[in-house]
């Protein structure tokens, strides 16, 4: 039996992730059971998603997550009740593989606490945002670091534990900055189980429709689409612009910039899935406005979305965009700036490029062909064998 756990996220956020890791961890493994352990909106959701690919050998299990907000020393007792369970089901069930869909500082120091006691455990860790904190400037007080994720990160690697990150750049990023921690990382495509084809006419009625995927977060440039769409529409275009933020407001900020140039389905709740995607599909371009280092120890979820509904890009430059513009070819317009990526929508407004159009959705298709489930989970447990998890 292989275990998986999601011991951070509450509902929606990561579900289409995390159905798309574990679809690629049973495809991996296929003789193996597969038992994954989530607070129980975020199993609906994934179970849900696994459901509609008929995948089967997966069995699910609610967990009670406590809340963020306690106390790091309350924080770390419960995180470590809920590893050292964990590590003791594999065990008891004969397996070898525990694997945690996304960790903060807590649950990272609360494996490695655990690794010792059970070394015929191998442990994997996949990395999300947290990983971005490396980076950070540590305090010239030492007890402000004692218990920070990079702290933790850097001291005490096993290889009992692997780290996951989802993208070679990724990968790269890491060992360009802390090389002795090449021997613990690997990367796989980010799992992700792409939307059937649909044709989709772009620019009907003279109108050219662009859209911001997600939830509206500063950190994600939502208030630079806001500008985006009010600077644009103040102009004259030959073509009508439409602007969409498909997803809620979780920046209580971000509010008062609200104006009628964005049409936001459903500001203050995350959309169902058939409505999100009937959104999406709508569009015919996304824009990414995420800061350079927003992207750089990560990859957007919504950014596979785009991939997903073939709906060519507009972003500014960061290291993940530019890997995957290297990676597929022509998808979109990665822009230096702000005023680089308006001109860009101007210059679509002005005469949209239905060839072009029509080529940059071909090599989204072609590209996203070379991350489909298969491909990924062979990947990963050719990786995995290469380290000794499996």
């Amino acid at each position: 039996m292989i275990i998986a756990c999601e011991p951070i996220c509450r509902g929606f956020e990561h579900a289409t992730v995390n159905a798309g890791l574990l679809a690629v961890i049973a495809e991996a493994f296929p003789a193996e059971q597969l038992l994954f352990l989530a607070e129980e909106g975020q199993l609906s959701r994934v179970r849900v998603d696994l459901q509609q690919q008929q995948r089967s050998g997966i069995s699910y299990e609610p967990l009670t997550l406590q809340s963020g907000k306690a106390e790091m020393s309350e924080r770390f007792r419960n995180e470590s009740q809920l590893v050292a369970g964990l590590f003791e089901r594999v065990r008891e069930s004969g397996g070898s593989l525990l694997i945690f869909t996304c960790i903060s500082e807590v649950t990272l120091r609360a494996i490695k606490e655990q690794l010792k006691r059970f070394p015929r455990i191998h442990c994997v860790a996949v990395l999300h945002g947290v990983l971005a904190s490396v980076v950070k400037r540590p305090s010239w007080f030492p007890w402000k670091n004692k218990y920070t994720f990079r702290t933790w990160f850097l001291q005490d690697n096993s290889p009992q534990l692997t780290y996951l990150v989802p993208g070679e750049s990724i990968e790269q990023e890491v060992v360009s900055r802390f090389p002795a921690l090449q021997p613990y990382l690997i990367s796989i495509d980010m799992p992700y189980c792409f939307a059937a084809e649909k044709e989709h006419l772009p620019f009907t009625e003279g109108t050219v429709t662009f859209g911001a995927l997600g939830v509206l977060r500063k950190v994600k440039g939502s208030h630079e689409f806001l500008r985006l769409a009010r600077e644009v529409r103040q102009q004259a275009t030959p073509c009508r612009p439409e602007f969409v933020c498909v997803g809620p407001i979780v920046d209580k900020k971000l509010r008062k910039l609200i104006t009628d140039d964005v049409s936001i389905p459903s500001p203050d709740a995350p959309l169902p899935a058939e409505l999100f995607e009937r959104h999406v599909r709508q569009l015919d371009y996304a824009v990414f406005l995420h800061a350079s280092e927003t992207y750089t120890f990560g990859v957007s979820g919504v950014l596979l979305d785009s991939f997903s509904y073939l709906k060519p890009i507009i972003a500014l430059k960061n290291p993940c965009m530019s890997y995957y513009f290297r990676r597929m070819g022509n998808i979109g317009y990665l822009c230096d700036d702000y005023e680089q990526l308006k001109q860009v929508v101007l210059r679509l407004l002005d005469n949209p490029p239905r060839e072009e159009y029509l080529a940059q959705v071909r090599a989204l298709k072609a590209g996203r062909e070379t991350m489909t489930t298969p491909s990924t989970a062979a990947m990963l447990r050719d990786k995995l064998t290469e380290r000794g998890a499996c």
